[in-house]
C-alpha cells in the first residue's frame, strides 16, 4: 500500500513541479511560487469547475431535449384526445340524429296508427249499430214464427232455395288482405335500416307496429267480408218476397264516377304506401257498410212479420178463391189469420197510420204507410187503438181481433199493396222468417 502511495506520489511530483510565475511591475521583479500542492489544488479547483460547467451543459441540453420530447408527448395526448373528443361528438350528434329521425317515425307511426284506430272505432262501431237494429228485428221476426205461428225446422229454407252455388268458390276477403298486408310489411321492413346502436330497439318497435297493421287489417277484412255476407243475404231475401232490392234502395247520385277525385296536394316523398293501402281497403270496406245501412234502413220499413204473433191459424191464401159467404171464384188481395176474439193486431214493420175507420167490406180497418211504397192493411177487427199520423213500430198493437165487415167469423184480414199494388203477404212472412232465423 505504501509502495502504491509513493509512486503516485511521484507521478504527482513529476506533473506538478514546482513553478514559479515572474511578473515585473514598475521596474521591479516579483515572483510567485507555485508548490506542487499548491498545483494539484489549482487543478482540483479548475478540473471541478470544468467538470461542473460541462455537467451543467449536458443538463441544460438533454432538460431541453425532455422537455421538447415531453412537450411533444403532450400534444400528441393532445391531438389523441381532441380526435377523441372529435370522434365522440360526432357518435352523440349521430345518436341525437338517430333519436330525432326515430321519434319522427315513431310520431308518424302513432299518428298513423291513431288515425287507423279511429277509422276501425268508427267503422265498429257503424257496424255494430247496424247488427244491432238486424238483430232486434230478427228477435221480433222470430218471435212471430211462420204464417201458422210454427218454428221453422229445416233451417234457412229460403236461402237454400235462391242462393245458388258458385262454379268456382269465391276467395276469401280476409285471405286476400292478410296476404296483402304481409307483402306490404315484409317491404317496408326489408327498406329499413337494421343498424346502429338503437337496432334492437327499432325492430321492436317495427315488429310491434307490423303485428298492430295487420291486427288491423284482418279486422277491416272480417267487418268489410261480414257486411258484405249481410248485404248478400238482406237483398236475397228482399228477392225472395218477389221485390227487388234494387226497387228500394235508392242508388247515390253520382253523374261521372271517373271525374269524381280531389283532395290536396301531397308531395309523393312525403306518403307512406302502407297507411295509404290501409285507407284504400278501408273505402271498400266504408262502401260495404254504407250500403248495408242503406238496406238494413229499408229492411227495416218492409212488412216482413206476421200481424198475429199470438197463437192463430192461417185460413185463407192470397189469389184465386171460393167466396166464403156467396161460394164464386174470387180474387183474395191477402191472407187471412183466425185467432181468438181481441187478440192483438200488430204492425208488421215501422211505419205511419194512414187511415184507421170503417171501410165498406172491410169493417174497422187500419192501413199504414211504412215507405218505400209499402203499405199494409189489417181489417175486420172488433176495436182500433192507433188514429191517422200515429207512427208505429214493429209489433206495436193497432187493434184488437174482431168479425166486422163481411166476415164469417173472428179473424185478421193482412194486406200488403207495394206500389198500389197487393202481393203476396206470405212470401214477405216466410222470408224475414226463415232468413232471420237461420
Amino acid at each position: 500500500m505504501s509502495r502504491r502511495s509513493g509512486k503516485f506520489k511521484r507521478m504527482m511530483s513529476r506533473l506538478f513541479k514546482e513553478r514559479q510565475i515572474y511578473h515585473r511591475s514598475d521596474g521591479v521583479v516579483h515572483f510567485i511560487s507555485m508548490s506542487t500542492k499548491t498545483q494539484i489544488a489549482l487543478a482540483f479547483v479548475v478540473g471541478s469547475a470544468l467538470l461542473w460547467i460541462a455537467y451543467a451543459s449536458v443538463n441544460v441540453v438533454f432538460k431541453e431535449q425532455i422537455i421538447v420530447a415531453k412537450e411533444r408527448d403532450f400534444r400528441v395526448m393532445e391531438t389523441t384526445l381532441s380526435k377523441r373528443l372529435v370522434d365522440a361528438q360526432i357518435a352523440y350528434d349521430d345518436v341525437n340524429m338517430l333519436n330525432h329521425v326515430r321519434e319522427e317515425q315513431f310520431d308518424s307511426t302513432m299518428v298513423d296508427i291513431s288515425a287507423r284506430h279511429q277509422l276501425l272505432v268508427n267503422m265498429v262501431e257503424r257496424k255494430a249499430a247496424i247488427d244491432q237494429s238486424i238483430d232486434l228485428l230478427a228477435k221480433g221476426l222470430s218471435a212471430a214464427g211462420g204464417p201458422n205461428g210454427l218454428k221453422a225446422k229445416n233451417g234457412n229454407r229460403v236461402m237454400i232455395d235462391i242462393a245458388h252455388g258458385e262454379p268456382t268458390p269465391r276467395q276469401s276477403r280476409i285471405s286476400i288482405l292478410r296476404k296483402e298486408a304481409a307483402a306490404e310489411i315484409s317491404t317496408k321492413n326489408h327498406t329499413a335500416s337494421r343498424e346502429g346502436p338503437a337496432a334492437n330497439a327499432v325492430r321492436t318497435m317495427d315488429k310491434a307496429a307490423a303485428d298492430l297493421f295487420m291486427e288491423q287489417m284482418m279486422l277491416l277484412a272480417s267487418i268489410e267480408e261480414k257486411a258484405t255476407t249481410q248485404i248478400e243475404t238482406l237483398k236475397m231475401m228482399l228477392e225472395s218476397t218477389g221485390v227487388s232490392s234494387s226497387a228500394l234502395i235508392t242508388p247515390a247520385k253520382i253523374s261521372n264516377i271517373a271525374l269524381a277525385q280531389g283532395g290536396p296536394f301531397i308531395e309523393i316523398a312525403n306518403i307512406d304506401g302502407t297507411p295509404i293501402r290501409f285507407f284504400q281497403h278501408a273505402n271498400r270496406a266504408s262502401i260495404a257498410i254504407d250500403e248495408l245501412a242503406a238496406i238494413q234502413a229499408a229492411v227495416d220499413h218492409v212488412p216482413l212479420s206476421s200481424p198475429l204473433i199470438v197463437s192463430r191459424r192461417y185460413t185463407s191464401g192470397f189469389g184465386v178463391r171460393r167466396d166464403p159467404i156467396n161460394g164464386r171464384r174470387s180474387s183474395h188481395h191477402g191472407i187471412d189469420f183466425a185467432a181468438a176474439w181481441a187478440s192483438p193486431v200488430t204492425s208488421t214493420a215501422m211505419g205511419v197510420v194512414k187511415f184507421a175507420g170503417r171501410r165498406s167490406g172491410f169493417g174497422k180497418v187500419v192501413e199504414i204507410d211504412h215507405g218505400n211504397g209499402f203499405i199494409t192493411r189489417y181489417a175486420h177487427m172488433s176495436r182500433i187503438t192507433v188514429r191517422a199520423g200515429q207512427k208505429v213500430a214493429l209489433h206495436d198493437k193497432v187493434g184488437e181481433l174482431g168479425s166486422s165487415g163481411r166476415s164469417t167469423g173472428p179473424h185478421v184480414h193482412y194486406e200488403i199493396l207495394f206500389k198500389k199494388r197487393p202481393v203476396n203477404p206470405r212470401r214477405f212472412i216466410e222470408a224475414g222468417r226463415y232468413v232471420f232465423e237461420s
